[in-house]
């Protein structure tokens, strides 16, 4: 939660692509790639692009024709396949054309039921403090979620966080250290919190072993 500051960096930071596409087209349709919080493929940018190219009443071919792009790009994009840098994907949005502000704050998909395995969710951030969040395809929802893994001995950083709305958490494994208010309390597993103001807060795990955390807040921090 406190690094979801760091999302704003996502639209600064340029994408690797993977490996040549004719390799990438070859993966079996089902197969995920690790990626990190820093592509913009993690911001559902296939079926983000899939939505705008059919709104503009655009074929893959004739969009991949004035991008100056190979229709394989655009069809790999559109299938999480291929992450773009961002200035390419620049390129594909100015030949729809749309702005980059405005492609990215369109939901992803109309659905109102939403499905997750394990290695659905969306990655904020990786290592000692391993945050993921699900929703992230409905940028027009109310309600956020978040999973938090913490190694011993790491937690949410040193800044406070500050929510201008409601923070609820259970911890769900290990041993944390809630700071909030001038207070410190420690939360094992089954105990939580929950917050209805703009109190600052911090979380540090404690114990010897990971800490799981299932945090909600509204409105969305992300």
């Amino acid at each position: 939660m406190a690094v979801a500051r760091d999302m704003k960096q996502m639209h600064k930071a340029g994408a690797k692509t993977t490996r040549k596409a004719a390799r990438a087209k070859a993966k079996p349709a089902k197969s995920r790639e690790v990626r990190s919080a820093s592509t913009v493929s993690d911001l559902a940018v296939g079926a983000r692009l899939r939505h705008v190219r059919e709104r503009a009443g655009l074929s893959q071919r004739e969009l991949a024709k004035r991008a100056g792009v190979t229709n394989a790009t655009i069809s790999l994009i559109e299938q999480q396949n291929h992450a773009p840098s961002l200035a390419s994907l620049h390129r594909i949005l100015s030949a729809i054309p749309i702005s980059m502000a405005e492609f990215f704050t369109l939901p992803a998909t109309q659905r109102n039921v939403l499905f997750y395995d394990k290695d659905d969710l969306v990655s904020v951030t990786r290592g000692a403090a391993s945050l993921c969040v699900l929703g992230s395809e409905r940028r027009d929802k109310r309600l956020q979620l978040f999973f938090e893994r913490y190694a011993p001995g790491a937690g949410t950083g040193t800044e406070w966080i500050v929510h201008g709305g409601e923070t609820a958490a259970v911890i769900v494994q290990g041993l944390v250290r809630l700071e909030v208010d001038g207070q410190s309390r420690h939360l094992g597993a089954g105990g939580g919190f929950q917050l209805l103001g703009k109190q600052p807060y911090r979380l540090l795990n404690v114990g010897k072993s990971e800490a799981i955390v299932v945090c909600a807040c509204t409105p969305p921090m992300i």
